[in-house]
């Protein structure tokens, strides 16, 4: 399927071009070298790079010419060098200290603000990734390659860039454009069965946010009649086809833009985005960096936040019900690994989340999105979050089979 072309609109912050098929190696490396850049850093991690690794070879000036959008580019010999990082996977890459290496990689390398940061791989990798770029000579050109469901539709939509200090998730960062977004959906079909759940997972987050279509193309895309027919009814195998596949990203991108095209920097009613975060971010954490994919964090996030709102009076019992129903479509083929981390640690976690302090938390209060229902957001004059009891997030915990330290079994009692 040939390059079709997309456009990102963050309100009047900016507009980025964008450009999505499958299978479409030649066309991406032709969008990269139409931007004349005299190095290329080139940013990777390990599995892409194993994976991949090959990927961008017809870079490099001794390839063979390849078509380019208005023909063969012949020049071969004035192509410029492509120079490579390979970072770890996951939330293991957004740290100071590979930060500080991409730094003195660049340097190292002859960088100039001619240069070309190339983001190849999942949403870890092009946060750190945009974060070095908007740093770099205070602000380096920047291309995003994404590789995985999730950075496909959930974080090429955002200007956010981050790292994780402190053991805490995404307190470092800036909000910085690309100048090209480059999606070949070719790559989804190496994902492994987690990173798939996880780009699903913040599918469940907006249709549990918007409701309506959103809703539906998820539900369809899990639905047991769907996976059934493909694998001969056994219900237990789990894939995308193409059609499925595309129309899954052509939701999540327009769930996404419909509401940053107010709001850039989501921070009124792009904060909606952060649903079930505070506790999707306590739980991944809790585990260790790469045990919990941060989609289907999210969407056990989501979870405890719609036990909450019911034990508020926000969320009557039925919608609660329909809300669970859509997220245990996807959990119930992705059950959080044993042993859990203890409650008391997600909470202790939880109480660090980087959004705390817009809602002037009380020190046993955090916050998060809620929902009355389905599609029906709670607003709120605090960024659209609201603050709650954490003890409500315990008791959560704890019904989900998340231990007690010795000594706390009281608190809940």
């Amino acid at each position: 399927m040939p390059m079709q072309p997309l456009s990102f609109v963050f309100a009047d912050r900016a507009t980025v071009p964008g450009w999505m098929g499958a299978d479409v190696q030649d066309e991406i490396a032709q969008h990269i070298l139409d931007l004349k850049p005299d190095r290329i850093l080139l940013i990777t991690d390990e599995t892409v790079d194993a994976l991949h690794g090959d990927y961008f070879g017809q870079l490099r000036a001794e390839q063979a010419p390849i078509a380019g959008e208005t023909g063969v580019d012949s020049d071969c010999g004035d192509r410029p060098p492509v120079e490579k990082f390979v970072l770890p996977c996951g939330d293991a890459c957004k740290s100071w200290s590979n930060l500080t290496a991409l730094m003195e990689w660049a340097f190292g390398s002859g960088a100039t603000k001619r240069s070309l940061v190339v983001a190849f791989g999942g949403g870890a990798l092009m946060n750190v990734s945009g974060l070095f770029a908007s740093m770099l000579y205070r602000g380096t050109k920047l291309v995003y390659v994404p590789t995985t469901l999730l950075a496909m539709h959930d974080v090429t939509t955002s200007l956010k860039t981050s790292i994780c200090f402190d053991g805490r998730k995404n307190n470092i960062g800036t909000f910085y454009t690309p100048l090209k977004i480059l999606i070949d959906v070719a790559f989804c079909r190496t994902l492994p069965r987690g990173e798939l759940f996880s780009g699903i997972g913040e599918l469940a987050k907006n249709a549990a946010l918007l409701g309506g279509k959103h809703a539906e193309g998820f539900c369809e895309a899990l639905s047991c009649e769907r996976i059934n027919g493909e694998h001969g009814g056994s219900g237990e195998e789990f894939s995308l086809d193409g059609a499925t596949l595309a129309k899954l990203l052509d939701l999540g991108i327009e769930a996404k833009m419909s509401v940053l095209l107010g709001d850039a920097y989501e921070k009124t009613s792009g904060m909606i985005f952060e649903y079930g975060h505070t506790v999707s971010h306590a739980i991944e954490k809790a585990y260790g960096d790469g045990i919990v994919p941060h989609g289907l964090g999210v969407t056990y996030g989501m979870l405890s936040s719609s036990f909450a709102a019911e034990r508020l009076g926000i969320m009557s019992s039925a919608d609660r019900e329909e809300h669970d129903k859509l997220c245990w479509l996807l959990l119930r083929r992705w059950p959080l690994p044993e042993p859990k981390p203890t409650a008391q640690k997600v909470i202790a976690l939880a109480l660090r989340d980087s959004k705390r302090g817009l809602c002037g938390e009380a020190e046993d209060e955090i916050s998060d999105v809620l929902l009355r229902k389905m599609g029906d957001v709670v607003p709120t004059p605090t960024n659209n979050l609201s603050k709650f009891p954490c003890s409500l997030v315990e008791e959560w915990l704890i019904d989900m089979g998340f231990p007690q330290e010795t000594g706390k079994a009281e608190r809940i009692a």
